[in-house]
């Protein structure tokens, strides 16, 4: 289970997401795809779903979208945007 990080300051701008963490003073902007795949996350939208969803939207290869959604989630973690339960 994924649970996103209090605190975070997240604003919508046009197709992309601006986060801004106080705690860090960190500023993070995600472009379309990564805030696309952001807002399915926070709707706690099954990563199948978000999956079928990108291939129907960029018919590119579903390994890839496995893949580039993983290392997403890898870099939120990282970066402590979201917490894996």
């Amino acid at each position: 289970m994924i649970v996103f990080q209090k605190g975070l300051i997240i604003q919508k701008l046009d197709k992309k997401i601006i986060i801004f963490d106080s705690d860090n003073s960190t500023l993070f902007t995600l472009n379309e795809t990564a805030s696309l795949i952001f807002d399915k996350l926070k709707k706690k939208c099954p990563k199948e779903k978000i999956i079928d969803y990108l291939l129907k939207k960029y018919q590119v290869r579903k390994e890839r979208i496995e893949r580039d959604i993983d290392e997403f989630i890898e870099e939120l973690k990282k970066r402590k945007i979201i917490i894996e339960k």
